[in-house]
């Protein structure tokens, strides 16, 4: 599928709020498992910092709603330099990728009362 296809093909079920269909859909199952596997099963941002978590999700540097024809694609390019698209994280970095989770301000410890 080119990018043009499959811009016309993600931007329809968008437009339809049927986009579940793409994340089940044969060609993105298998592009991100591929995706997973070459990164070694790896989280990507749990890595750099240097730490090992299962990957179980992709990421779409260039969000799907907003960049329809790179749905697919492992790569963009950007100002004339390619950049990597698709990048694999575990659950909560994913969430916190998209701004979902927030981490929990702790209260301190005891109270200032000067």
């Amino acid at each position: 599928m080119t990018e043009e296809q499959c811009g016309k093909w993600v931007s329809k079920l968008i437009a339809e709020d049927r986009l579940d269909k793409f994340y089940n859909s044969p060609q993105w199952r298998k592009l991100r498992k591929e995706v997973i596997a070459e990164n070694k099963n790896e989280c990507q941002d749990c890595k750099a910092r240097g730490y090992y978590t299962k990957a179980n999700t992709v990421h779409h540097q260039q969000y799907v709603r907003k960049h329809p024809r790179l749905a697919l694609s492992r790569t963009y390019t950007f100002q004339g330099k390619e950049h990597i698209n698709l990048v694999p994280l575990c659950h909560d970095c994913h969430e916190q990728r998209h701004g979902y989770r927030q981490r929990e301000k702790k209260e301190p410890l005891t109270k200032e009362r000067w």
